[in-house]
Protein backbone atom coordinates (compact mmCIF):
# COMPACT_ATOMS: atom_id res chain seq x y z
CA UNK A 1 0.00 0.00 0.00
CA UNK A 2 2.79 2.40 0.96
CA UNK A 3 4.76 1.53 -2.19
CA UNK A 4 1.69 2.14 -4.36
CA UNK A 5 1.11 5.50 -2.67
CA UNK A 6 4.79 6.43 -3.10
CA UNK A 7 4.71 5.54 -6.80
CA UNK A 8 1.51 7.53 -7.30
CA UNK A 9 2.93 10.55 -5.46
CA UNK A 10 6.17 10.29 -7.41
CA UNK A 11 4.38 10.10 -10.77
CA UNK A 12 2.22 13.13 -9.87
CA UNK A 13 5.34 15.05 -8.83
CA UNK A 14 7.16 14.11 -12.04
CA UNK A 15 4.14 15.11 -14.11
CA UNK A 16 3.97 18.46 -12.34
CA UNK A 17 7.70 19.04 -12.91
CA UNK A 18 7.35 18.18 -16.59
CA UNK A 19 4.49 20.67 -16.95
CA UNK A 20 6.51 23.35 -15.17
CA UNK A 21 9.53 22.64 -17.36
CA UNK A 22 7.38 22.75 -20.50
CA UNK A 23 5.83 26.02 -19.36
CA UNK A 24 9.28 27.45 -18.60
CA UNK A 25 10.65 26.39 -21.99
CA UNK A 26 7.63 27.93 -23.69
CA UNK A 27 8.14 31.25 -21.89
CA UNK A 28 11.85 31.22 -22.80
CA UNK A 29 10.98 30.61 -26.45
CA UNK A 30 8.47 33.49 -26.41
CA UNK A 31 11.06 35.82 -24.83
CA UNK A 32 13.70 34.94 -27.41
CA UNK A 33 11.17 35.30 -30.23
CA UNK A 34 10.13 38.73 -28.97
CA UNK A 35 13.77 39.81 -28.67
CA UNK A 36 14.39 38.67 -32.25
CA UNK A 37 11.32 40.59 -33.42
CA UNK A 38 12.44 43.72 -31.56
CA UNK A 39 15.75 43.57 -33.40
CA UNK A 40 14.26 42.57 -36.75
CA UNK A 41 12.03 45.66 -37.01
CA UNK A 42 14.83 48.25 -37.21
CA UNK A 43 17.27 46.03 -39.12
CA UNK A 44 14.79 45.24 -41.89
CA UNK A 45 14.28 48.97 -42.51
CA UNK A 46 17.98 49.89 -42.45
CA UNK A 47 18.91 50.91 -46.01
CA UNK A 48 22.07 49.87 -47.81
CA UNK A 49 24.92 52.24 -47.09
CA UNK A 50 28.69 52.60 -46.95
CA UNK A 51 30.56 49.33 -47.69
CA UNK A 52 27.30 47.39 -48.18
CA UNK A 53 27.36 48.43 -51.83
CA UNK A 54 30.75 46.76 -52.35
CA UNK A 55 29.38 43.32 -51.47
CA UNK A 56 25.93 43.78 -53.01
CA UNK A 57 27.41 44.79 -56.37
CA UNK A 58 30.10 42.09 -56.11
CA UNK A 59 31.67 43.18 -59.37
CA UNK A 60 35.16 44.44 -58.62
CA UNK A 61 38.28 43.66 -56.63
CA UNK A 62 36.91 45.16 -53.41
CA UNK A 63 34.39 42.33 -53.11
CA UNK A 64 37.04 39.73 -53.97
CA UNK A 65 38.00 38.13 -50.64
CA UNK A 66 41.44 37.04 -51.82
CA UNK A 67 42.25 40.52 -53.15
CA UNK A 68 41.04 42.15 -49.92
CA UNK A 69 43.17 39.80 -47.80
CA UNK A 70 46.32 40.64 -49.75
CA UNK A 71 45.61 44.34 -50.28
CA UNK A 72 43.37 45.70 -47.53
CA UNK A 73 42.40 43.68 -44.46
CA UNK A 74 42.94 40.34 -42.75
CA UNK A 75 39.35 40.13 -41.50
CA UNK A 76 38.53 36.95 -43.41
CA UNK A 77 35.59 36.02 -41.17
CA UNK A 78 33.83 39.39 -41.30
CA UNK A 79 34.45 39.89 -45.03
CA UNK A 80 33.16 36.40 -45.87
CA UNK A 81 30.02 36.90 -43.80
CA UNK A 82 29.37 40.28 -45.46
CA UNK A 83 29.73 38.84 -48.95
CA UNK A 84 27.42 35.88 -48.26
CA UNK A 85 24.54 37.64 -46.48
CA UNK A 86 24.46 40.63 -48.82
CA UNK A 87 23.70 38.31 -51.74
CA UNK A 88 20.50 37.26 -49.96
CA UNK A 89 17.08 38.98 -50.01
CA UNK A 90 16.91 41.91 -47.59
CA UNK A 91 14.41 40.28 -45.22
CA UNK A 92 16.46 37.09 -44.95
CA UNK A 93 19.63 39.11 -44.28
CA UNK A 94 17.83 41.05 -41.53
CA UNK A 95 16.42 37.85 -40.02
CA UNK A 96 19.90 36.29 -39.86
CA UNK A 97 21.22 39.45 -38.19
CA UNK A 98 18.37 39.40 -35.67
CA UNK A 99 18.86 35.74 -34.77
CA UNK A 100 22.61 36.22 -34.29
CA UNK A 101 22.02 39.39 -32.22
CA UNK A 102 19.59 37.51 -29.95
CA UNK A 103 21.98 34.55 -29.85
CA UNK A 104 24.80 36.82 -28.70
CA UNK A 105 22.76 38.10 -25.74
CA UNK A 106 21.62 34.55 -24.96
CA UNK A 107 25.22 33.30 -24.82
CA UNK A 108 26.32 36.20 -22.60
CA UNK A 109 23.45 35.37 -20.25
CA UNK A 110 24.11 31.64 -20.10
CA UNK A 111 27.94 31.62 -20.06
CA UNK A 112 28.21 31.82 -16.23
CA UNK A 113 25.85 28.85 -15.95
CA UNK A 114 27.96 26.84 -18.41
CA UNK A 115 31.14 27.71 -16.48
CA UNK A 116 29.48 26.70 -13.18
CA UNK A 117 27.77 23.65 -14.73
CA UNK A 118 24.31 24.90 -13.73
CA UNK A 119 22.92 25.11 -17.28
CA UNK A 120 20.10 27.42 -16.24
CA UNK A 121 18.56 30.36 -18.07
CA UNK A 122 16.97 33.29 -16.27
CA UNK A 123 14.67 35.52 -18.29
CA UNK A 124 15.29 38.68 -16.25
CA UNK A 125 19.03 38.18 -16.62
CA UNK A 126 18.55 38.11 -20.41
CA UNK A 127 16.40 41.26 -20.37
CA UNK A 128 19.02 43.24 -18.43
CA UNK A 129 21.84 42.27 -20.81
CA UNK A 130 19.62 42.86 -23.86
CA UNK A 131 18.72 46.40 -22.79
CA UNK A 132 22.26 47.25 -21.69
CA UNK A 133 23.67 46.21 -25.05
CA UNK A 134 21.29 48.70 -26.65
CA UNK A 135 21.59 51.70 -24.32
CA UNK A 136 25.36 51.52 -23.76
CA UNK A 137 26.39 50.60 -27.28
CA UNK A 138 29.12 53.04 -28.36
CA UNK A 139 27.84 53.06 -31.96
CA UNK A 140 24.64 51.06 -32.30
CA UNK A 141 23.88 52.00 -35.90
CA UNK A 142 27.29 51.05 -37.25
CA UNK A 143 27.88 47.92 -35.14
CA UNK A 144 24.43 46.36 -35.26
CA UNK A 145 22.17 47.82 -37.99
CA UNK A 146 24.71 48.30 -40.77
CA UNK A 147 25.26 44.86 -42.33
CA UNK A 148 29.01 45.19 -42.93
CA UNK A 149 29.43 46.78 -39.49
CA UNK A 150 27.37 43.93 -38.02
CA UNK A 151 29.72 41.43 -39.66
CA UNK A 152 32.80 43.16 -38.25
CA UNK A 153 31.63 43.96 -34.74
CA UNK A 154 28.59 41.90 -33.72
CA UNK A 155 28.98 38.67 -35.66
CA UNK A 156 32.64 38.32 -34.68
CA UNK A 157 31.72 38.87 -31.03
CA UNK A 158 29.03 36.22 -31.38
CA UNK A 159 31.72 33.79 -32.55
CA UNK A 160 33.87 34.75 -29.55
CA UNK A 161 30.97 33.94 -27.20
CA UNK A 162 30.28 30.71 -29.05
CA UNK A 163 33.96 29.79 -28.64
CA UNK A 164 34.02 30.42 -24.88
CA UNK A 165 30.67 28.69 -24.35
CA UNK A 166 31.77 25.59 -26.27
CA UNK A 167 35.16 25.65 -24.56
CA UNK A 168 33.64 25.45 -21.08
CA UNK A 169 30.95 23.02 -22.21
CA UNK A 170 33.70 20.59 -23.26
CA UNK A 171 35.88 21.29 -20.22
CA UNK A 172 34.70 18.33 -18.13
CA UNK A 173 33.59 16.09 -20.97
CA UNK A 174 35.29 13.43 -22.99
CA UNK A 175 36.35 14.80 -26.35
CA UNK A 176 35.32 13.10 -29.57
CA UNK A 177 36.54 13.90 -33.07
CA UNK A 178 33.47 16.02 -33.92
CA UNK A 179 33.86 18.14 -30.77
CA UNK A 180 37.55 18.56 -31.49
CA UNK A 181 36.89 19.82 -35.02
CA UNK A 182 34.17 22.19 -33.77
CA UNK A 183 36.48 23.62 -31.10
CA UNK A 184 39.36 24.11 -33.55
CA UNK A 185 37.10 25.94 -36.01
CA UNK A 186 35.58 28.21 -33.34
CA UNK A 187 38.98 28.98 -31.79
CA UNK A 188 40.40 29.99 -35.18
CA UNK A 189 37.36 32.08 -36.09
CA UNK A 190 37.38 33.82 -32.69
CA UNK A 191 41.05 34.67 -33.18
CA UNK A 192 40.28 36.27 -36.55
CA UNK A 193 37.67 38.63 -35.06
CA UNK A 194 39.18 42.12 -35.17
CA UNK A 195 42.48 43.70 -34.30
CA UNK A 196 42.01 44.53 -30.61
CA UNK A 197 39.76 41.68 -29.42
CA UNK A 198 41.82 38.99 -31.17
CA UNK A 199 44.77 39.69 -28.88
CA UNK A 200 42.49 39.63 -25.84
CA UNK A 201 41.00 36.26 -26.85
CA UNK A 202 44.48 34.72 -26.87
CA UNK A 203 45.31 36.22 -23.46
CA UNK A 204 41.97 35.11 -21.98
CA UNK A 205 42.55 31.55 -23.17
CA UNK A 206 46.02 31.61 -21.56
CA UNK A 207 44.58 32.87 -18.25
CA UNK A 208 41.91 30.15 -18.31
CA UNK A 209 44.63 27.58 -18.97
CA UNK A 210 46.41 28.75 -15.81
CA UNK A 211 43.42 28.83 -13.45
CA UNK A 212 41.35 25.84 -14.61
CA UNK A 213 42.15 22.36 -13.28
CA UNK A 214 41.29 20.52 -16.49
CA UNK A 215 43.85 22.07 -18.81
CA UNK A 216 43.61 19.74 -21.79
CA UNK A 217 40.79 21.54 -23.59
CA UNK A 218 42.49 24.93 -23.16
CA UNK A 219 45.81 23.54 -24.41
CA UNK A 220 44.05 22.37 -27.56
CA UNK A 221 42.24 25.68 -28.14
CA UNK A 222 45.12 28.09 -27.45
CA UNK A 223 47.27 27.47 -30.55
CA UNK A 224 44.27 27.89 -32.83
CA UNK A 225 43.28 31.23 -31.27
CA UNK A 226 46.89 32.29 -31.91
CA UNK A 227 46.62 31.03 -35.50
CA UNK A 228 43.44 33.04 -36.06
CA UNK A 229 45.01 36.15 -34.54
CA UNK A 230 48.16 35.88 -36.65
CA UNK A 231 46.11 35.34 -39.81
CA UNK A 232 44.50 38.70 -39.05
CA UNK A 233 47.36 40.82 -37.73
CA UNK A 234 50.04 39.54 -40.12
CA UNK A 235 47.91 39.53 -43.25
CA UNK A 236 49.59 41.11 -46.31
CA UNK A 237 46.63 43.46 -46.62
CA UNK A 238 47.40 45.08 -43.27
CA UNK A 239 50.87 46.10 -44.47
CA UNK A 240 49.62 47.32 -47.85
CA UNK A 241 46.88 49.35 -46.19
CA UNK A 242 49.36 51.10 -43.91
CA UNK A 243 51.25 52.33 -46.96
CA UNK A 244 48.31 54.62 -47.67
CA UNK A 245 49.40 58.32 -47.44
CA UNK A 246 46.75 58.98 -44.78
CA UNK A 247 48.78 56.80 -42.36
CA UNK A 248 52.16 58.37 -43.16
CA UNK A 249 52.46 60.54 -40.04
CA UNK A 250 51.44 57.73 -37.67
CA UNK A 251 53.56 55.23 -39.60
CA UNK A 252 56.67 57.34 -39.07
CA UNK A 253 56.07 57.43 -35.31
CA UNK A 254 57.58 54.79 -33.07
CA UNK A 255 55.23 52.42 -31.24
CA UNK A 256 56.23 53.99 -27.91
CA UNK A 257 55.38 57.47 -29.20
CA UNK A 258 51.92 56.39 -30.38
CA UNK A 259 51.23 54.65 -27.08
CA UNK A 260 52.48 57.65 -25.11
CA UNK A 261 50.16 59.94 -27.07
CA UNK A 262 47.27 57.57 -26.39
CA UNK A 263 47.72 57.01 -22.66
CA UNK A 264 49.11 60.42 -21.67
CA UNK A 265 46.04 62.23 -23.01
CA UNK A 266 42.31 61.74 -22.56
CA UNK A 267 42.10 59.48 -25.64
CA UNK A 268 42.21 56.27 -23.60
CA UNK A 269 39.76 57.43 -20.91
CA UNK A 270 37.31 58.67 -23.54
CA UNK A 271 36.92 55.13 -24.88
CA UNK A 272 34.91 54.30 -21.74
CA UNK A 273 32.53 57.26 -21.88
CA UNK A 274 29.85 55.21 -23.62
CA UNK A 275 29.53 52.72 -20.77
CA UNK A 276 27.92 54.96 -18.14
CA UNK A 277 24.81 52.83 -17.64
CA UNK A 278 26.86 49.64 -17.45
CA UNK A 279 29.12 51.02 -14.73
CA UNK A 280 26.05 52.32 -12.88
CA UNK A 281 24.55 48.81 -12.90
CA UNK A 282 27.81 47.41 -11.50
CA UNK A 283 27.55 49.88 -8.61
CA UNK A 284 23.85 49.15 -7.97
CA UNK A 285 24.44 45.39 -7.96
CA UNK A 286 27.31 45.89 -5.51
CA UNK A 287 24.91 47.69 -3.16
CA UNK A 288 22.50 44.76 -3.37
CA UNK A 289 25.30 42.35 -2.44
CA UNK A 290 26.25 44.63 0.44
CA UNK A 291 22.69 44.89 1.76
CA UNK A 292 22.15 41.15 1.52
CA UNK A 293 25.56 40.41 3.02
CA UNK A 294 25.82 37.77 0.34
CA UNK A 295 29.12 36.25 -0.74
CA UNK A 296 29.75 35.80 -4.44
CA UNK A 297 30.94 32.41 -5.63
CA UNK A 298 34.70 32.42 -5.99
CA UNK A 299 34.57 31.29 -9.62
CA UNK A 300 32.05 34.00 -10.53
CA UNK A 301 34.00 36.84 -8.95
CA UNK A 302 37.24 35.60 -10.55
CA UNK A 303 35.76 35.48 -14.03
CA UNK A 304 33.94 38.75 -13.54
CA UNK A 305 37.25 40.44 -12.71
CA UNK A 306 39.05 38.68 -15.57
CA UNK A 307 36.53 39.80 -18.20
CA UNK A 308 36.34 43.29 -16.70
CA UNK A 309 40.08 43.78 -17.13
CA UNK A 310 39.91 42.09 -20.54
CA UNK A 311 37.48 44.84 -21.60
CA UNK A 312 39.89 47.52 -20.38
CA UNK A 313 42.75 45.75 -22.16
CA UNK A 314 40.82 45.60 -25.44
CA UNK A 315 40.56 49.40 -25.41
CA UNK A 316 44.17 49.75 -24.25
CA UNK A 317 45.23 47.75 -27.32
CA UNK A 318 44.29 50.76 -29.45
CA UNK A 319 47.44 52.42 -28.12
CA UNK A 320 49.29 50.74 -30.96
CA UNK A 321 46.79 51.95 -33.54
CA UNK A 322 47.65 54.24 -36.42
CA UNK A 323 44.35 56.14 -36.20
CA UNK A 324 43.24 58.43 -33.36
CA UNK A 325 40.74 59.04 -31.94
CA UNK A 326 39.45 55.48 -31.88
CA UNK A 327 36.36 54.89 -34.04
CA UNK A 328 33.37 54.43 -31.74
CA UNK A 329 32.26 51.23 -33.47
CA UNK A 330 35.61 49.63 -32.58
CA UNK A 331 34.65 49.84 -28.90
CA UNK A 332 31.93 47.21 -29.30
CA UNK A 333 34.37 44.48 -28.24
CA UNK A 334 34.92 46.17 -24.88
CA UNK A 335 31.16 46.47 -24.41
CA UNK A 336 30.72 42.71 -24.93
CA UNK A 337 33.50 41.88 -22.47
CA UNK A 338 32.02 44.25 -19.87
CA UNK A 339 28.62 42.60 -20.34
CA UNK A 340 30.17 39.16 -19.80
CA UNK A 341 31.80 40.49 -16.63
CA UNK A 342 28.45 41.82 -15.41
CA UNK A 343 26.78 38.53 -16.31
CA UNK A 344 29.13 36.67 -13.96
CA UNK A 345 28.73 39.37 -11.32
CA UNK A 346 24.95 39.09 -11.11
CA UNK A 347 24.81 35.31 -11.55
CA UNK A 348 24.68 34.62 -7.80
CA UNK A 349 21.92 37.16 -7.29
CA UNK A 350 19.79 36.32 -10.27
CA UNK A 351 18.75 32.93 -8.87
CA UNK A 352 18.41 34.16 -5.29
CA UNK A 353 14.82 33.89 -4.06
CA UNK A 354 15.11 36.61 -1.43
CA UNK A 355 12.48 39.30 -1.77
CA UNK A 356 15.00 42.15 -1.70
CA UNK A 357 16.73 40.88 -4.84
CA UNK A 358 13.46 40.19 -6.63
CA UNK A 359 12.49 43.80 -5.95
CA UNK A 360 16.00 44.94 -6.81
CA UNK A 361 16.05 43.31 -10.23
CA UNK A 362 12.58 44.66 -10.99
CA UNK A 363 13.69 48.20 -10.22
CA UNK A 364 16.85 47.62 -12.23
CA UNK A 365 14.83 46.64 -15.30
CA UNK A 366 12.43 49.55 -14.84
CA UNK A 367 15.40 51.91 -14.61
CA UNK A 368 16.93 50.57 -17.84
CA UNK A 369 13.55 50.58 -19.54
CA UNK A 370 13.55 54.40 -19.64
CA UNK A 371 16.64 54.93 -21.83
CA UNK A 372 15.94 51.72 -23.75
CA UNK A 373 12.42 52.83 -24.71
CA UNK A 374 13.62 56.23 -25.94
CA UNK A 375 16.63 54.74 -27.70
CA UNK A 376 14.64 51.97 -29.38
CA UNK A 377 11.80 54.19 -30.58
CA UNK A 378 14.05 56.94 -31.92
CA UNK A 379 16.50 54.56 -33.61
CA UNK A 380 13.72 52.50 -35.21
CA UNK A 381 11.95 55.60 -36.46
CA UNK A 382 15.24 56.93 -37.80
CA UNK A 383 16.07 53.87 -39.94
CA UNK A 384 12.46 53.70 -41.13
CA UNK A 385 12.61 57.30 -42.37
CA UNK A 386 16.05 56.67 -43.87
CA UNK A 387 14.68 53.71 -45.84
CA UNK A 388 12.04 55.97 -47.43
CA UNK A 389 14.63 58.65 -48.11
CA UNK A 390 16.90 56.06 -49.72
CA UNK A 391 14.18 55.24 -52.27
CA UNK A 392 13.71 58.94 -53.05
CA UNK A 393 17.45 59.40 -53.54
CA UNK A 394 17.60 56.32 -55.77
CA UNK A 395 14.65 57.59 -57.85
CA UNK A 396 16.31 61.00 -58.12
CA UNK A 397 19.45 59.41 -59.57
CA UNK A 398 17.49 57.15 -61.93
CA UNK A 399 15.31 60.00 -63.26
CA UNK A 400 18.23 62.39 -63.68
CA UNK A 401 20.30 59.76 -65.45
CA UNK A 402 17.84 59.70 -68.37
CA UNK A 403 19.17 63.09 -69.46
CA UNK A 404 22.81 61.90 -69.53
CA UNK A 405 24.05 64.39 -66.91
CA UNK A 406 27.63 64.85 -65.79
CA UNK A 407 26.54 65.45 -62.20
CA UNK A 408 23.47 64.29 -60.26
CA UNK A 409 22.58 66.07 -57.02
CA UNK A 410 20.78 64.18 -54.27
CA UNK A 411 19.59 65.31 -50.82
CA UNK A 412 21.52 64.47 -47.67
CA UNK A 413 20.02 61.90 -45.35
CA UNK A 414 17.87 63.38 -42.59
CA UNK A 415 18.58 61.10 -39.62
CA UNK A 416 16.02 62.63 -37.28
CA UNK A 417 16.00 62.61 -33.51
CA UNK A 418 18.10 60.01 -31.69
CA UNK A 419 18.55 59.25 -27.99
CA UNK A 420 22.29 58.89 -28.62
CA UNK A 421 23.75 60.59 -31.71
CA UNK A 422 26.01 57.55 -32.14
CA UNK A 423 22.93 55.36 -32.74
CA UNK A 424 22.96 56.65 -36.32
CA UNK A 425 24.05 54.55 -39.27
CA UNK A 426 27.02 55.63 -41.39
CA UNK A 427 26.08 58.41 -43.83
CA UNK A 428 28.71 57.49 -46.43
CA UNK A 429 27.13 56.59 -49.79
CA UNK A 430 30.19 56.25 -52.02
CA UNK A 431 28.79 53.69 -54.49
CA UNK A 432 25.13 54.64 -54.57
CA UNK A 433 25.50 55.77 -58.20
CA UNK A 434 26.92 52.43 -59.24
CA UNK A 435 24.08 50.72 -57.36
CA UNK A 436 21.57 52.85 -59.30
CA UNK A 437 23.33 51.76 -62.52
CA UNK A 438 24.59 55.11 -63.73
CA UNK A 439 27.72 55.41 -65.81
CA UNK A 440 31.00 55.67 -63.87
CA UNK A 441 31.58 59.06 -65.50
CA UNK A 442 28.49 60.48 -63.77
CA UNK A 443 29.33 62.14 -60.46
CA UNK A 444 26.86 61.80 -57.57
CA UNK A 445 26.98 64.78 -55.23
CA UNK A 446 24.98 65.53 -52.12
CA UNK A 447 23.33 68.90 -51.58
CA UNK A 448 25.63 71.50 -50.07
CA UNK A 449 22.89 72.29 -47.51
CA UNK A 450 21.31 69.69 -45.29
CA UNK A 451 17.58 69.24 -45.66
CA UNK A 452 16.06 70.22 -42.33
CA UNK A 453 13.08 67.86 -42.41
CA UNK A 454 12.20 64.25 -43.18
CA UNK A 455 11.49 64.37 -46.90
CA UNK A 456 10.42 60.72 -46.80
CA UNK A 457 7.38 61.77 -44.75
CA UNK A 458 4.53 62.48 -47.19
CA UNK A 459 2.64 64.55 -44.63
CA UNK A 460 5.56 66.95 -44.36
CA UNK A 461 6.15 66.93 -48.12
CA UNK A 462 2.50 67.83 -48.77
CA UNK A 463 2.26 70.26 -45.87
CA UNK A 464 1.08 73.78 -46.79
CA UNK A 465 1.61 75.79 -43.64
CA UNK A 466 1.42 79.02 -45.63
CA UNK A 467 -0.36 78.26 -48.94
CA UNK A 468 0.64 80.62 -51.73
CA UNK A 469 0.36 81.17 -55.48
CA UNK A 470 3.20 83.59 -56.08
CA UNK A 471 4.51 83.99 -59.62
CA UNK A 472 8.19 83.11 -59.93
CA UNK A 473 8.36 83.67 -63.68
CA UNK A 474 8.75 81.09 -66.44
CA UNK A 475 5.44 79.39 -65.51
CA UNK A 476 6.66 78.65 -61.99
CA UNK A 477 4.49 79.17 -58.92
CA UNK A 478 5.64 79.31 -55.31
CA UNK A 479 2.91 77.13 -53.79
CA UNK A 480 3.81 77.13 -50.10
CA UNK A 481 6.26 78.08 -47.38
CA UNK A 482 6.72 75.87 -44.32
CA UNK A 483 8.63 76.60 -41.12
CA UNK A 484 9.38 73.24 -39.51
CA UNK A 485 11.33 72.20 -36.41
CA UNK A 486 14.59 70.41 -37.10
CA UNK A 487 14.13 67.37 -34.85
CA UNK A 488 17.86 66.58 -34.94
CA UNK A 489 18.63 69.54 -32.66
CA UNK A 490 16.81 71.28 -29.86
CA UNK A 491 15.41 74.70 -30.77
CA UNK A 492 16.52 74.51 -34.41
CA UNK A 493 14.28 75.17 -37.40
CA UNK A 494 14.28 75.06 -41.18
CA UNK A 495 12.38 76.80 -43.97
CA UNK A 496 10.90 74.91 -46.93
CA UNK A 497 9.96 76.49 -50.25
CA UNK A 498 7.52 74.42 -52.32
CA UNK A 499 7.20 75.01 -56.09
CA UNK A 500 5.03 73.46 -58.80
CA UNK A 501 7.72 73.30 -61.47
CA UNK A 502 11.38 72.44 -61.96
CA UNK A 503 13.48 75.57 -61.42
CA UNK A 504 16.54 73.91 -62.94
CA UNK A 505 14.76 73.63 -66.29
CA UNK A 506 13.96 77.33 -66.28
CA UNK A 507 17.11 78.78 -64.75
CA UNK A 508 20.78 77.97 -65.17
CA UNK A 509 21.74 76.55 -61.78
CA UNK A 510 25.36 77.61 -62.28
CA UNK A 511 24.34 81.26 -62.68
CA UNK A 512 21.19 81.66 -60.59
CA UNK A 513 20.32 80.75 -57.02
CA UNK A 514 17.28 80.94 -54.77
CA UNK A 515 17.54 83.76 -52.26
CA UNK A 516 15.60 83.45 -49.00
CA UNK A 517 15.82 86.33 -46.54
CA UNK A 518 14.06 85.78 -43.24
CA UNK A 519 13.25 88.94 -41.25
CA UNK A 520 12.69 88.28 -37.59
CA UNK A 521 12.56 89.86 -34.17
CA UNK A 522 12.20 88.77 -30.57
CA UNK A 523 11.05 90.80 -27.62
CA UNK A 524 14.62 90.94 -26.37
CA UNK A 525 15.81 92.41 -29.68
CA UNK A 526 15.46 96.13 -30.33
CA UNK A 527 15.28 95.85 -34.12
CA UNK A 528 14.35 93.48 -36.90
CA UNK A 529 17.19 91.25 -38.08
CA UNK A 530 17.70 89.45 -41.38
CA UNK A 531 18.78 85.81 -41.67
CA UNK A 532 20.26 84.75 -45.01
CA UNK A 533 18.97 81.29 -45.95
CA UNK A 534 19.99 81.43 -49.62
CA UNK A 535 20.47 78.10 -51.33
CA UNK A 536 21.77 76.75 -54.63
CA UNK A 537 19.32 75.62 -57.31
CA UNK A 538 21.22 72.33 -57.22
CA UNK A 539 19.57 71.74 -53.83
CA UNK A 540 16.16 71.10 -55.36
CA UNK A 541 14.32 67.90 -54.43
CA UNK A 542 11.62 66.52 -56.70
CA UNK A 543 9.11 64.38 -54.83
CA UNK A 544 5.38 63.73 -55.32
CA UNK A 545 5.19 66.28 -58.14
CA UNK A 546 6.60 69.03 -55.95
CA UNK A 547 9.94 70.80 -56.14
CA UNK A 548 11.23 71.59 -52.68
CA UNK A 549 14.12 73.61 -51.31
CA UNK A 550 15.02 73.36 -47.63
CA UNK A 551 17.37 75.59 -45.68
CA UNK A 552 18.22 75.74 -41.96
CA UNK A 553 17.40 79.01 -40.16
CA UNK A 554 19.01 78.35 -36.79
CA UNK A 555 16.90 79.00 -33.70
CA UNK A 556 14.43 81.35 -35.40
CA UNK A 557 10.91 80.26 -34.48
CA UNK A 558 7.79 80.78 -36.55
CA UNK A 559 6.43 83.36 -34.12
CA UNK A 560 9.69 85.35 -34.39
CA UNK A 561 9.33 85.84 -38.17
CA UNK A 562 7.65 88.94 -39.57
CA UNK A 563 8.35 88.66 -43.30
CA UNK A 564 10.16 86.44 -45.79
CA UNK A 565 11.64 87.90 -48.96
CA UNK A 566 12.44 85.39 -51.67
CA UNK A 567 13.20 85.19 -55.38
CA UNK A 568 15.85 84.30 -57.94
CA UNK A 569 19.26 85.94 -57.66
CA UNK A 570 21.43 86.44 -60.75
CA UNK A 571 25.03 85.99 -59.59
CA UNK A 572 26.33 87.50 -62.84
CA UNK A 573 24.39 90.79 -62.84
CA UNK A 574 23.84 90.72 -59.04
CA UNK A 575 20.16 91.49 -59.47
CA UNK A 576 17.10 89.95 -57.87
CA UNK A 577 14.52 88.45 -60.24
CA UNK A 578 10.84 87.72 -59.50
CA UNK A 579 11.16 89.02 -55.96
CA UNK A 580 8.22 88.30 -53.67
CA UNK A 581 7.53 89.22 -50.04
CA UNK A 582 5.45 87.06 -47.74
CA UNK A 583 4.11 88.72 -44.60
CA UNK A 584 3.91 85.94 -42.04
CA UNK A 585 1.83 88.00 -39.61
CA UNK A 586 -0.89 88.33 -42.25
CA UNK A 587 -1.24 84.59 -42.68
Amino acid sequence: MEKRYYRKTRSVSEGRNQKLELKSNKSIFILLALATLFVLIPTVFTPLHSDDFIYVLHNDQWSNLVWRYFNWSGRIVADSFSLVVLQLPKFLTSLIQSLIWTGLIFLITTLPGIVNQKFKFHKLHFIIIFMLYWVDNPNLGQTSFWTVGFANYLFTNFLILAYFTFLFYLRDRKLNSLSMVGLIILATLAGNSNENTSIVIVLLTMVMLLIEKNKKIFLIALPFTILGTLSLLLSPGQSVRLENPSFQVAREQAMFERMWNYFSTSLFIETFKSFVWLFAIFVLVSFIYLIQKKTIQKRNIIYSIIFFFAAILSNAAFGGSYVFPVALRSLNGALILFLISLSFYIDDLIFDKKVIWQNGITYLILLLLIPFSFGYCYATKSVYTLSRQFKIRENTITNANRNNPKVVYIPNFFVGKLYNPSDSIDMYQGRVGQYARVEPTVSIKEFDKNFSFDYGNKKLVNKRQFPLNRDFGNDIQLKAINILPDTRDLNKYGINMVFDNDLNKKYDSNRYKLFIHVFWKREANSSIQMYNADTSLHNQLSVDGKYIFSSPIGNIRLKDISTIKTGIYDTKTRNNLNETVVNINDK
